[in-house]
């Protein structure tokens, strides 16, 4: 199957990234959507400061992106203690397990953050990512199936379907499927799909000129989204092209 040409530019240019990804872990799990980021003024024009709740969360969220897992962990457990049933503390706590590739702990806390909120995007979607990091494809593919449609995880959701039936065997199914993404032709499913096939088919230049302009379109943040199942699976980095030098 014949791929287009990766093109220089995009309609979908420069989007930051609506869940933001963490360095060094696999997979990259999005973040939980804290409450109170939209809130109400006072008379006096000024925000409403959050709850105490909220503002905890926020505060460990603050200090995960630091990097300080332990002090945000002691943050989120304490919520936990003091509110048992707030299902952003679960949701969060879950990425902090994941991101010390404790699987079983994060697939915990996810599945209780779904128990007291059903609609808990974050929480499915990361289920599913560890399915997805069992190579269960066939497991995590459903689930990602019925986020396609939300209007924050689609895109998303729809290129982790395309990796679930490439990796999973089902060839002439993700054919099809990036046939989808190139007849739309934008999306950083577009871009990451065709990385994907071009790297499964060990057409490392072609994966190489897909990945730059991918680099040159999406902020870091975005663009490191979608890499990173791709680095999790060992296909990123890229070799450096022949001839390059030590």
């Amino acid at each position: 199957m014949a791929a287009p040409s990766p093109p220089e530019n995009s309609a979908d240019q420069q989007q930051s990234a609506s869940v933001t990804p963490s360095p060094d872990r696999a997979p990259l799990l999005p973040k939980s959507s804290l409450p109170g980021s939209s809130t109400l003024v006072r008379d006096s024009s000024l925000p409403t400061p959050p709850d105490p709740v909220t503002a905890a969360l926020m505060e460990a969220v603050r200090l995960q992106g630091q990097n300080k897992l332990d002090e945000a962990l002691a943050k989120v457990n304490a919520v936990i203690q003091s509110a048992p049933k707030n299902a952003n503390a679960f949701s969060l706590r879950g990425n902090i397990y994941a991101e010390r590739k404790l699987w079983d702990q994060a697939g915990q806390d996810y599945r209780s953050a779904l128990q007291l909120d059903g609609g808990n995007i974050q929480a499915k979607f990361n289920l599913a990512e560890i399915d997805f990091v069992y190579k269960k494809y066939d497991d995590a593919r459903p689930v990602f199936i019925g986020l396609t449609k939300d209007p924050t995880m689609g895109d998303l959701a729809n290129y982790k379907v395309f990796l679930c039936d490439l990796l999973a065997g089902h060839e002439s199914v993700a054919a099809a499927e990036l046939d989808a993404f190139n007849q739309v032709g934008s999306n950083a499913s577009y871009y990451f799909a065709n990385v994907a096939w071009s790297i499964y088919h060990q057409k490392t230049e072609d994966a190489r000129s897909w990945l730059g302009s991918a680099r040159r379109i999406y902020a870091p943040n975005k663009f490191g989204l979608y890499a990173a199942s791709l680095r999790d699976l060992g296909y990123l980095p890229l070799p450096p092209p022949t001839g390059s030098g030590p």
